[in-house]
């Protein structure tokens, strides 16, 4: 059968395609400028970058080698707004185009990003997050509420669970989509419906996705109706990495969905360990408490003292005795010794004794209070005169005295320091001089020296 290809038409392997396509793409746009939003952000090893470059319409992959990941002053992160320069270039592998980076600036943050960290703060100022109004989680919960897509791959992967786990539990599947614009308020209902029918614990549940396949759980109505519901709901939303509002604000968050799987249940079989465990330990201890306390008793029961209770009383009884004997005795000696001493001062001291000694007493403190007083009656006398004398000298002494005898004071005006000396004002400076009944202003023309013997005061 003869080939439909023409012999002279070129027949190209994949690899040879891709590496043609490949050297005319990087040729043609070797160096441009591209603007997007930032999604998918993955950095493994902390060597390179791999994220998506989104905006309204499309999607471009975007790969930045750890050479060009050196440079950069800040981190990238999803939904963040950025300017990527670099080359397109072509994954031979897998066929697919790309941007390879050499630079990416920071334009703004996207928009979904924006209002993430807007609702995330005012929720947070209105209390939804705090610890205090988090509900705890059951152990064994008799009926658990899953709100996810019954056709992904998560409901499998908590039944998965589940079944591991606690192999008779009773589980609730609410179908709801956890994507798109209506998702939010189809996860609102079916928390009513759980609260209407009446389960223990409810799980959110979605498998990982971009930062905008989560958008439905940073939803505010959804936010509020968790945190209004009345039973313990686990958020397992997305990856380990990804943080959303329904994470905040339920009573408890899981990495994944798996996570909250065996959160919402303990593990049947553990449990049973824990207890064969607990059995085991408690009798082993409860064993060796009872052979102590055995043997503690055999060694009691041989003792004297239980076996002749009455040798404890004995030498009790003894030691009364002797106390007894010797408390009379001394009793006897002290009153003995006190009637014998009763006696000589009985007989030392009599009534005209007392008599004398009470009236040479009082002769005697009379005398005393006589000369005191008279000596008080002089030490008030030297002290007046010695206070006229100090009244005399601080009068003398006082400035106004000083002014009534026709003496002045004369002050620097500028300094108001008292002049002492002509030294103290220069010449054309102002002095004050205050008299008895006033103050004069003199201007200074000139100064003389000359000592104090020159001066008459006549």
């Amino acid at each position: 059968m003869e080939s439909a290809v023409p012999v002279s038409t070129k027949i190209y392997k994949v690899s040879e395609l891709n590496f043609e396509i490949k050297n005319n793409i990087e040729s043609t746009y070797s160096n441009i400028w591209i603007e997007g939003e930032i999604s998918n952000f993955a950095y493994p090893n902390k060597k390179h970058m791999y994220f998506s470059l989104v905006d309204e319409h499309s999607t471009i992959k975007v790969a930045m080698f750890e050479n060009n990941c050196r440079n950069l002053i800040f981190n990238p992160e999803d939904g963040l707004h950025v300017y990527v320069n670099g080359y397109v270039s072509i994954y031979d592998k897998r066929s697919e185009y790309q941007i390879i980076a050499y630079d990416v600036i920071p334009v703004k943050k996207g928009n979904l990003l924006i209002a993430f960290e807007q609702l995330k703060e005012k929720l947070r100022s209105l209390g939804l997050f705090d610890e205090e109004n988090k509900k705890s989680i059951p152990l064994l919960p008799s009926r658990i509420g899953v709100i996810t897509s019954k056709s992904g791959a998560v409901i499998r992967d908590i039944v998965k669970i589940l079944n591991k786990r606690y192999d008779n539990y009773h589980l609730i599947i609410r179908n709801t989509p956890v994507q798109g614009n209506e998702a939010a308020q189809e996860i609102c209902r079916a928390i009513d419906d759980f609260e209407e029918y009446g389960v223990n614990v409810i799980i959110i549940a979605r498998g990982g996705g971009s930062f905008e396949d989560l958008a439905p759980f940073n939803n505010e109505d959804l936010a509020g109706r968790i945190f209004k519901c009345e039973i313990p709901i686990i958020s397992g939303v997305g990856h380990q990495t990804d943080f959303t509002i329904c994470d905040f604000v339920s009573d408890k968050r899981a990495a994944t969905p798996t996570h909250a799987a065996e959160l919402v249940i303990l593990n049947k079989q553990e449990e049973k360990q824990k207890i064969h465990k607990n059995i085991r330990k408690l009798f082993n201890l409860i064993t060796q408490k009872l052979f102590l306390y055995k043997r503690e008793l055999n060694f009691l029961r041989q003792r004297k003292i239980f076996m002749h209770p009455e040798t404890i009383l004995n030498p009790l009884w003894q030691e009364y005795d002797d106390m007894n004997r010797s408390l009379k005795n001394n009793c006897r000696n002290l009153v003995k010794i006190n009637e014998n001493k009763f006696k000589i001062i009985n007989a030392k001291v009599s009534l005209k004794n007392l008599t004398g000694k009470i009236s040479s007493r009082k002769t005697f403190l009379n005398n005393r209070f006589i000369f005191l007083k008279n000596n008080l009656n002089s030490i008030l006398v030297f002290k007046r005169n010695r206070l006229e004398v100090i009244i005399e000298k601080m009068s003398s002494s006082n400035p106004v005295n000083i002014l009534k005898r026709g003496f002045s004071i004369v002050k620097n005006k500028k300094t108001h320091k008292i002049i002492k000396s002509i030294n103290d004002i220069n010449i054309d400076e102002l002095a004050l001089i205050f008299l008895k009944d006033g103050s004069l202003q003199s201007k200074i023309i000139r100064k003389d020296s000359c000592s104090i013997k020159d001066f008459r005061f006549d």
